[in-house]
């Protein structure tokens, strides 16, 4: 889990209205050009009813951004949200879809 001062805030949240979006098959970033780098994960009770299920996807993306935040180049607040598919596939192969995803939208 990331620090509690790399995550998101409420009003943070607010300014990734006018964000930028870009999406994937198995998860969509929305980011905006900040001074800090920062993230979010939100997920649905569409992509799990279950709070276990919806906490454990929320728990392996943040494992994958841990891995990936430090080669972000520049400061930005994003937030991934995860589609139905991700909570089936291996890990490995969803590291591959997030560095997919934030090379597409020019952070890494």
């Amino acid at each position: 889990m990331l620090p509690k001062k790399e995550r998101l805030t409420v009003t943070d949240l607010e300014a990734l209205s006018r964000g930028i979006s870009v999406f994937s098959t198995l998860i969509s970033l929305r980011y905006i050009e900040a001074d800090k780098l920062k993230f979010a994960v939100s997920v649905s009770k569409k992509i799990a009813s279950s709070a276990v299920v919806r906490n454990r996807i929320r728990r392996r993306v943040y494992a994958l951004v841990e891995r990936i935040q430090k080669e972000v180049k520049k400061p930005a607040y994003i937030m991934l949200m995860p589609k139905k598919e991700f909570a089936d596939k291996p890990i490995d192969s969803l590291e591959v879809e997030i560095r997919t995803l934030f090379s597409k939208a020019r952070i890494i």
